[in-house]
């Protein structure tokens, strides 16, 4: 692997994975802060699972599968469905409550983190790239196969854990607060 190779794997794992992990928690903190469970409600926080578990299938992929045109055009895809879930979710919380100006800070990054993962992963695998776009000699390969070589599994294990801690209990959370409030009659 060439230094700018091994660079952008660097940046993808240790700076971009973090990141978009940390700008899903700090999402999640401004729900808690605005109270959505009395607001907007179960309504918005199923869109929220929806649009994690869109980023959670990508992040997922990049982590496990080679990188080859058919991984390229299924985390294109996974991210396509989000940003339409986000326009939905964009409805649904404008209707209902107000965004403040951080937490829309914070679905800047969450807009433009897997896009930059996408293009990150496509630098690591340029021919594939390339063949995509119809500019390279080799053919696309769409098959999706898991990695000859995996993630390490300590890294594995702390991104998941992450994951884990900081967006799925998080988000299951809101969740269950929303449907509650739903129950007592204090939302929609």
């Amino acid at each position: 692997m060439d230094d700018s190779a091994a660079l952008v794997q660097a940046l993808l794992a240790f700076v971009w994975t973090p990141a978009l992990v940390l700008a899903g928690a700090l999402d999640w903190a401004c729900h808690r802060h605005e109270r959505i469970e009395l607001n907007a409600g179960l309504s918005e926080s199923l869109l929220h699972l929806l649009m994690l578990a869109e980023l959670g299938t990508a992040l997922l992929a990049a982590l496990f599968l080679q990188p080859t045109a058919g991984l390229f055009v299924l985390i294109a895809l996974a991210l396509l469905l989000h940003e339409a879930t986000y326009a939905l979710d964009l409805r649904v919380a404008l209707a209902r409550r107000r965004i403040p100006a951080i937490e829309q800070w914070v679905h800047g990054f969450q807009h433009v983190l897997p896009w930059a993962g996408l293009a990150g992963l496509m630098a690591l695998s340029p021919g594939q790239a390339q063949a995509l776009l119809g500019l390279a000699g080799e053919a696309p390969d769409w098959s999706l196969r898991l990695k000859a070589t995996p993630p390490h599994p300590v890294y594995t294990a702390a991104t998941l854990t992450a994951a884990l801690l900081l967006n799925g209990l998080p988000f299951l959370h809101e969740a269950w607060r929303s449907l509650r409030a739903r129950q007592r009659g204090v939302s929609t």
